[in-house]
């Protein structure tokens, strides 16, 4: 569930990239359309509610540093499955959905994505360096950070070359696909545990 939240939002904020680099912002009617804010938000619904279930339960049933880990990648998960409606209220703040912002926005945008996917994969391996249960112990951060598998990372991998390649060419693809993709790896370690390969960090 948690796997598949992230991924519907990573499909949303895609469409909305691909809006804001449409040509002439003819995709600006659609934007602010009631109809496309209804699919959103239902998608957003539904997001919130797997990303809730997928914790809830595992969070209630754990105890010590595992549980305080749990609480705090559940809080990262409700928060970035939320983005396309943060962006929906600074969007309607700052008047974008009348005027589009500039580029510089969306570079500090793919920076903050990058940022916060760095930031949840560091902060709950710390936490288990930082904490003195017995189970963790011998535990480093080079094994918690390190993949069971190179496959793990391939959205990662398929990101970086459509950047590479793209940016050469001056084109604007790289930018429309890298929330869904970022989205996509950060849903890997949910799909791996739902196949039952449990991280370290997971627990």
């Amino acid at each position: 569930m948690g796997g598949t939240a992230l991924i519907l939002v990573g499909a949303i904020l895609t469409s909305m990239l691909q809006f804001y680099f449409a040509d002439g912002y003819p995709a600006q009617g659609i934007v602010r359309s009631r109809w496309w804010w209804e699919i959103v938000l239902n998608i957003q619904i539904l997001a919130v509610a797997f990303m809730w279930f997928c914790y809830v339960d595992r969070v209630a049933d754990a105890t010590g540093v595992r549980k305080r880990v749990m609480r705090l990648q559940m809080y990262f998960g409700l928060a970035v499955v939320l983005v396309p409606l943060w962006m929906a209220l600074l969007s309607a703040y700052l008047n974008w959905f009348v005027v589009r912002p500039p580029i510089e926005i969306i570079d500090l945008f793919m920076c903050g994505l990058l940022g916060v996917w760095g930031l949840i994969a560091l902060l709950p391996r710390l936490m288990i360096l930082n904490s003195k249960s017995s189970q963790y112990q011998g535990v480093t951060l080079l094994s918690l950070l390190k993949p069971r598998a190179w496959y793990l990372l391939t959205p990662l991998y398929v990101l970086i070359a459509i950047w590479v390649v793209w940016a050469i060419a001056d084109n604007i693809i790289h930018y429309q696909y890298t929330p869904l993709l970022l989205y996509i790896q950060a849903a890997v370690p949910y799909f791996e545990r739902g196949l039952g390969r449990r991280t370290v960090a997971a627990g």
